[in-house]
């Protein structure tokens, strides 16, 4: 078995890995998007909500004076974040699998019809998820920093009015927002990826040789224009001798 690491120079081989880089970016910033949010009432005690992973809002409590919340009612944030860090794992393992069996098995690959076939459907499959999971946790990432502001917040404790509330310190979303981009670049990546798999495939080998030989006949039946006149037929004037 010979390693064949030229595959990397080939369009199928980079994006497999540029696949594997921001697969890791895509769910390690998500999954490293912890927070909190500090509030100062009566000018001398503070009140704190955290949330981190899996950002499950509706177990994250913050307390002033007398009164508690969660932060949210729902837990809608919760599976698409999960999904999405889902849809980043085992796509970080499909893509070196990918990797890995282009460098070590190429001649099995190109010889056996079936190797690019289950290419092709799993990369359609993780396609479909890195839309679906990105689109998802954006909405989830927009309800987060919803749930969590200030104001939101505030509007929900009757007794800010009296007791005096101010902001100590925010939540921070840098890093859930970051992850966002991540997915819809893997999204990018996975579909352009679509292409150069099929072609290593027997529909687009069927078809391009199928198409060969009427591109030769069209060829063939191309002559060059003639440079003389066609010949005419010769008329006799009447009463002529010959």
């Amino acid at each position: 078995m010979t390693a064949y690491f030229g595959i990397f120079k080939e369009p199928r081989g980079l994006i497999r890995l540029l696949q594997f880089i921001f697969a890791i970016f895509a769910f390690a910033t998500a999954c490293n998007g912890s927070s909190s949010l500090i509030i100062q009432f009566s000018n001398t005690s503070n009140a704190e909500a955290d949330w981190s992973y899996p950002y499950n809002l509706q177990n994250s409590v913050i307390t002033i004076g007398n009164s508690s919340i969660n932060l949210s009612v729902s837990n809608d944030i919760k599976p698409s974040a999960e999904f999405f860090v889902f849809t980043g794992v085992t796509a970080m393992l499909l893509s070196l699998a990918f990797a890995v069996m282009y460098v070590l098995m190429d001649r099995q690959y190109r010889n056996d019809e079936r190797f690019p076939i289950i290419d092709l459907v799993i990369t359609v499959i993780w396609t479909i998820f890195w839309i679906a999971g990105s689109s998802a946790w954006a909405q989830g990432v927009t309800n987060i920093r919803s749930a969590t502001s200030y104001d939101n917040v505030v509007q929900q404790f009757s007794t800010c009015s009296s007791l005096g509330c101010t902001q100590v310190q925010s939540g921070t979303y840098a890093n859930i927002i970051v992850s966002v981009i991540f997915g819809f670049l893997n999204f990018f990546l996975w579909a352009c990826c679509i292409w150069f798999v099929y072609k290593e495939t027997r529909f687009f080998k069927s078809r391009t040789a199928q198409q060969q030989p009427q591109q030769q006949n069209n060829f063939s039946n191309i002559s060059a224009p003639s440079m003389y006149p066609p010949p005419t037929a010769q008329t006799q004037m009447p009463g002529s001798m010959g």
